[in-house]
């Protein structure tokens, strides 16, 4: 039998998947996020070649934190940092927003594989070092909004 508390503890995650999948609609170019309570704007790569350009080549992130990878289906993923110049910390999460790893400080432009494990639907890399508070646990990761009113308005915020 489920009390009370866990059907509360249920939804919420459920809810919370439900947000993270609107991440794999097409037309979500930039996202807000928390990770903890930890706000964030990141880019969003949703699509195959998004993901495999992933933040190659970028020197900086300004006015982002980062970019997160949204795959249609939880899966093993493993990432590199080849053609990378900037050091990244990534976080791995599975469809419920739950933090399966984390890898900090990637080496730029190595081409060794990051293995993220098992059960990953999304990936949040954000430069190294940036975040020291986020760390394993607890940490659950949430889409506040997507393009929307609010991700222009914390754009804005930050470019002042």
């Amino acid at each position: 039998m489920i009390s009370h508390g866990s059907k509360e503890v249920t939804t919420v995650f459920l809810l919370k998947a439900i947000t993270l999948v609107s991440l794999l609609n097409a037309n979500c170019d930039v996202a807000a996020i928390e990770i903890g309570k930890r706000p964030l704007i990141v880019m969003v790569a949703n699509a195959s070649d998004e993901r495999s350009r992933g933040l190659m080549r970028r020197r900086v992130l300004s006015p982002f934190d980062g970019m997160i990878f949204a795959y249609d289906s939880p899966r093993h993923v493993r990432l590199w940092m080849q053609d990378t110049p900037l050091p990244l910390d990534m976080l791995f999460f599975d469809g419920n927003g739950r933090l399966v790893s984390l890898h900090r400080n990637a080496v730029p432009l190595d081409q060794a594989p990051i293995d993220g494990g098992s059960n990953v639907q999304y990936v949040v890399e954000l430069q190294a070092g940036g975040h020291p508070d986020i760390s394993a646990e607890p940490n659950i990761l949430e889409l506040n909004a997507c393009n929307g009113i609010l991700v222009d308005e914390q754009l804005r915020n930050r470019t002042r």
